[in-house]
């Protein structure tokens, strides 16, 4: 029982206690009318309502998918299966990392009555379902009865993105062609550069016929074509640490900036790949923004992931340097080459503690520009569009 319900059966017992004892002195019978009421009410109140939340059962209804952060409408339908009334039912209802309250007046015998109530701060996962506590002070409010139950429904909280500017080069290049691009390749096919000059062959556009060329075979019945190259971008592939030493918020920050670059990876049309550690769900084998946001929603704090030569990394600020023994990104265990680095700031999000200050992560970041790769320290605030 709640403090206000003590102090409120409490007073009217000794209410009734007064009342009798002046009674037993006056001998005035209307006040043992009273007394004999006031028992009667405390009587009645005690099993009342632990009857009103029996019989009562709760279904939750949400969206399918939501964003960590954003609020989103839920409701809650409450069907009366008893062969009477309830009154006062009070709903508390805990989903998504956040928890709710509403309050339905009556609700028939027999009849469904739909509450809503709005999920303000949900917090990125998979979800199944969640508990609903049904309770019920009716009619007098001295007693309360509580029932808890559980309301099934799946939900997926993606995690927070942001607008990226731009995916860093990758170190894959075509010798052919020398340093002329590091985050593409060229093949023949019908881009923009020239690669070469061909016979013609049926289906060929007429806008490529290579006119002087084909003018020295016309006696022969030949055409000549001009071959173009098309330009091709190497995989992209993102590996997150998500480590357990990490804050959450800063293990959020990891997802949200994994998540963002995976699918500017993917609107630029290029193969992405990922990895999150041992602890968690493969990448999708068949990459789609939803099936990417769904798994990056059931991500969970894990092992370094194992991945050979990635694009980028994410990772928070949880290694010191003197207890990492001078190891870089590229020289970790399971990870062979790193190209860009995102550092994600744990003081930032939770102060000092047990990971790296603002003095270490700065010496973290001259080291990894120092072997030439790219990096960018994150924090709460993220200036959009972002850019590694």
């Amino acid at each position: 029982m709640g403090v206000r319900s003590i102090a409120k059966l409490a007073l009217v017992i000794l209410l009734g206690a007064v009342l009798y004892v002046i009674a037993s002195n006056v001998g005035a019978g209307w006040l043992y009318v009273i007394v004999a009421t006031l028992v009667g009410v405390v009587l009645v109140s005690a099993p009342l309502p632990w009857l009103a939340v029996r019989g009562v059962e709760v279904t939750r209804q949400t969206p399918v998918v939501a964003t960590a952060g954003e609020p989103f409408e839920c409701s809650l339908k409450i069907e009366n299966r008893g062969r009477l009334p309830r009154y006062m039912l009070e709903v508390e209802d805990t989903f998504a990392g956040d928890s709710g309250r509403a309050v339905a007046m009556r609700v028939r015998s027999g009849a469904t009555e739909t509450l809503g109530y709005t999920v303000e701060n949900p917090r990125r996962g998979i979800y199944a379902g969640g508990d609903v506590i049904v309770e019920s002070r009716a009619p007098f409010g001295l007693f309360y009865g509580r029932r808890r139950t559980r309301a099934t429904s799946d939900t997926g909280v993606y995690p927070r993105t942001f607008d990226v500017a731009g995916l860093p080069p990758s170190a894959v290049t075509d010798a052919a062609w020398g340093d002329r691009s590091e985050s593409s390749t060229l093949h023949r096919g019908h881009g923009g550069e020239f690669w070469g000059v061909r016979d013609y062959r049926p289906g060929d556009p007429a806008r490529l016929v290579a006119w002087k060329k084909s003018a020295r075979g016309l006696p022969s019945g030949k055409l000549a074509v001009i071959e173009l190259a098309q330009e091709t971008h190497p995989p992209f592939v993102l590996a997150m640490s998500l480590d357990a030493g990490a804050p959450p918020e800063t293990r959020e920050m990891v997802v949200s900036a994994g998540a963002s670059l995976l699918l500017y990876a993917l609107g630029d049309g290029r193969e992405v790949r990922g990895d999150a550690g041992p602890d968690n769900a493969p990448f999708p084998d068949e990459p789609t923004r939803d099936s990417i946001l769904t798994w990056c929603a059931g991500l969970r704090a894990s092992g370094p992931p194992a991945t050979g030569e990635v694009s980028v990394e994410v990772r928070p600020s949880t290694r010191r340097p003197e207890t990492a023994g001078g190891i870089t990104v590229s020289e970790e265990p399971g990870v062979t080459e790193v190209h860009a680095v995102v550092l994600v700031s744990c003081h930032e999000f939770a102060g000092p503690g047990p990971w790296m200050s603002p003095g270490e992560e700065r010496e973290f970041v001259q080291g990894v520009e120092a072997r030439g790769r790219r990096v960018a320290r994150l924090g709460a605030e993220v200036a959009e569009p972002w850019r590694i």
